[in-house]
């Protein structure tokens, strides 16, 4: 009975062709790789046609999806290998790790002490091979490795060679600093599967492990031993399936946690092992093409010329990714890093993406999910794609009412955006697929069998454990592009319900805009909303009777957010074009701006209101602007009144000739301490007026030739005067 452990890091193209190769020659009758138990049921995919790499093991609790793991496998991972080998040879192929089960239980006692080792020895324990690289002479231990274990072909003896390296390693800190209790137990269940592989009599039993494991392997202390580290732990259960991967993600640590900077080059590697360069280098220059970048034969060769030169300068036997990268940009990119950096996704990490065969174990909601993609025509991608949809077309449709039901569902599959250009039929998103929307859908899986009445369940469960109107009305503007109709009569009811009862202005404000917009553009998705009307009147009417009093006796943040859901009711309000609301929304504004307890702010861009709704004269705003900007006020209620009024709307002061001459004629009079002290006020107030707009003011100051002040007569225009004047309004302006 012989034991081969085979110490390896995990997705290396060489540890992966080691592995290989000491499996044909050791010929196990059994092979033991690190990875949890729960994946052993759906190993026998692997080896299925359609199950082409980057894919992940997911293993989940069913009852909290959200304590999840991924397990992904490359082309060029050395467990991979293994497993298809042993699928290949028709023998036993078994993970070993400990088991999720125990693992996703552990108490949080258990991952607190997990997480108190020194800093020191956790930095050797997530890269074990840092030292190693060090003595060796090598800053970048990713370099080391590779030149060492990925680019060259070793003999077997090169997992003597790491089992010694990784004995002395562990030797040398590993009595410096307890290991964490989780690793003791990890490497206990990995011993405990190598006794029972002996005990079953597999006369060859090779296991495929992390290097780091392999001196606990090979020196295994008494089996009662490991059995009462592994006494008393707590279990749950653990469900297991396969999802596509893709390169980029190859780079986190989840899993088999050596997440990996290179996976385009890795592969490359993998696939083309008797490459010296000229292939990758020609792969770069079509990668550096597609960027408008030209590049041709002949720097190709030099670039080759000069990675090898680099190689050989550094005594390697040939030329790794650091090689390659270096000459790249010093032929190809002409020295700018800056070019290196646009191709390095697509060149150095890649845009793979796996494929899972249809019929691997999922949850129902996972297979309607894939069957809807399918059927829609959706080619689900890691890269953002922009995705424009008509809604008059019935298949667009349908699209975006299953986007918008994902995005109800909170397993989004794409970001809604503003549509360019006018009218009510156009919609876009940003489609980008990632590894996260299985497991929000698998999460989402007790609500339903299908998408649909997962979304609908999943509605009726928020609406009634929702206590407050704004998230309400946001579950509404997310369910009504969804058609959603259980799920939308659940919220109107509990809508309607919070309403009657809600004397809260911002929070009827916040429910009354969204309904608004719902209102609009439901007709576009033919829906009916006669209820959302009758509501949306009724939260209008609450909110104006609140909203007088709701400005005053407040502070400037609460003016200043107050002064923005004001305009933002004034631009819906006129979007809907409703008579009685129009003019009951006057009045209000009316009342809060003749009175004299509401904040300045807010009486200032009441007023603006009503000037731009042509609801009051141009004499009667005059009179209200000379009033507010007169001296018997308080400067700094007059700057504020301003910024109110003057909020977003530079051109109203260029092109009003009356508005001009008052803040004009307010601004000349202020005294020499007054307006310093209000000048940052009156920076922050022109600040929000466009370039061109600060430009036209600046040359209306310049050049005008005389002001008309409120109450009062002509004045000549005095030169001297007003060269001592314009760098301070040219200062104001920030010009």
């Amino acid at each position: 009975m012989s034991l081969h452990i085979l110490g390896i890091r995990h997705h290396g193209p060489g540890s992966a062709f080691h592995v290989t190769k000491a499996l044909e020659s050791l010929n196990p009758d059994i092979i033991l790789v690190e990875g949890p138990p729960e994946g052993e049921s759906i190993l026998s995919w692997v080896s299925h046609s359609e199950m082409q790499p980057p894919v992940a093991l997911l293993a989940y609790v069913p009852e909290n999806p959200q304590q999840a793991v991924f397990y992904p496998f490359a082309t060029y991972s050395p467990e991979w290998n293994a497993i298809k080998y042993a699928q290949e040879k028709n023998i036993p192929v078994r993970f070993i790790d400990m088991p999720l089960s125990y693992r996703l239980a552990q108490s949080e006692s258990d991952k607190g002490e997990a997480k108190e080792n020194l800093t020191h020895t956790r930095l050797i324990r997530r890269n074990p091979l840092s030292y190693l690289a060090e003595i060796a002479g090598f800053e970048d231990t990713e370099e080391w490795w590779e030149q060492q274990f990925e680019l060259t072909r070793q003999p077997e003896e090169v997992f003597i060679a790491i089992a010694e390296a990784m004995s002395a390693l562990r030797s040398t800190i590993g009595e410096a600093d307890d290991e964490s209790e989780h690793e003791k137990r990890r490497e206990a269940f990995m011993r405990r599967a190598i006794h029972t592989a002996q005990r079953e009599m597999y006369s060859t039993i090779a296991v495929v492990c992390g290097a780091w494991h392999v001196p606990a392997l090979l020196e295994m202390p008494p089996q009662k031993q490991d059995d009462k580290l592994l006494k008393n732990l707590s279990k749950t259960k653990i469900e297991a399936t396969w999802i596509p991967w893709t390169n980029e993600r190859l780079s986190y640590e989840s899993g088999y946690g050596a997440g990996i900077q290179s996976p385009g080059w890795y592969a490359h590697c993998w696939n083309r092992m008797d490459d010296h360069g000229v292939e990758w280098l020609t792969h770069a220059a079509r990668v550096f093409r597609t960027h408008k970048i030209e590049i041709s034969s002949a720097h190709i060769i030099e670039t080759a010329r000069l990675a090898h030169a680099l190689a050989r300068i550094r005594n390697f036997p040939k030329p790794g990714l650091k090689e390659y990268n270096e000459a790249i940009q010093a032929v190809m990119c002409m020295g700018e890093e800056i070019l290196m950096q646009l191709v390095w996704k697509d060149l150095i990490v890649g845009n793979d993406m796996g494929t899972i065969p249809e019929g691997t174990p999922r949850v129902p909601l996972l297979t309607d999910f894939e069957k809807q993609i399918k059927t829609l025509r959706f080619k689900l991608s890691p890269e953002p794609k922009l995705l424009v949809l008509d809604l008059r077309e019935d298949f667009d449709l349908q699209k975006s009412i299953f986007l918008h039901r994902l995005h109800t569902l909170d397993a989004p599959l794409g970001k809604p955006k503003t549509a360019r250009g006018k009218g009510t039929f156009k919609e876009e998103w940003q489609i980008c697929w990632t590894p996260e929307l299985h497991i929000a859908l698998i999460e989402k899986a007790p609500w339903g069998n299908g998408i649909e009445l997962a979304c609908n369940k999943y509605l009726i469960h928020q609406a009634d454990t929702s206590i407050r109107l704004s998230e309400i009305s946001a579950l509404l503007e997310k369910a009504i592009p969804a058609e959603l109709a259980n799920g939308v009569a659940a919220l109107m009811q509990k809508l309607d319900s919070l309403a009657a009862s809600s004397n809260d202005t911002v929070e009827l404000i916040d429910t009354f805009i969204p309904l608004a917009q719902i209102s609009r553009y439901g007709n576009v998705r033919k829906t009916d909303i006669d209820t959302i009307e009758l509501i949306l009147t009724s939260v209008f009417y609450r909110m104006l009777i609140g909203l007088p009093l709701s400005t005053t006796g407040i502070d400037e943040e609460q003016a200043y957010h107050l002064m923005s859901k004001i305009s933002l009711i004034n631009q819906t309000i006129g979007l809907l074009n409703t008579e009685d609301f129009q003019k009951a929304w006057q009045e209000t504004i009316t009342i809060i701006a003749d009175n004299e307890q509401t904040v300045p702010l807010i009486q200032g861009v009441c007023h603006k209101i009503l000037y731009e709704n042509r609801n009051i004269s141009r004499e009667s705003s005059n009179i209200a602007f000379s009033k507010a900007l007169s001296d018997r006020k308080d400067p700094n209620f007059a700057v504020n009144w301003l910024e109110g009024f003057l909020k977003d709307t530079g051109n109203l002061l260029i092109l009003d000739e009356d508005i001009w001459n008052i803040v004009y004629g307010w601004v000349a009079v202020l005294s020499p301490e007054t307006f310093q002290e209000l000048v940052p006020l009156l920076r922050r107030t022109f600040s929000g007026f466009t370039v061109i707009e600060r430009m036209k003011m600046a040359e209306k100051v310049k050049h005008g030739k005389s002001i008309t002040l409120a109450n009062s007569g002509r004045l000549e225009w005095d030169e001297q005067r007003a060269n001592h004047v314009i760098p301070i309004v040219e200062k104001l302006l920030r010009l």
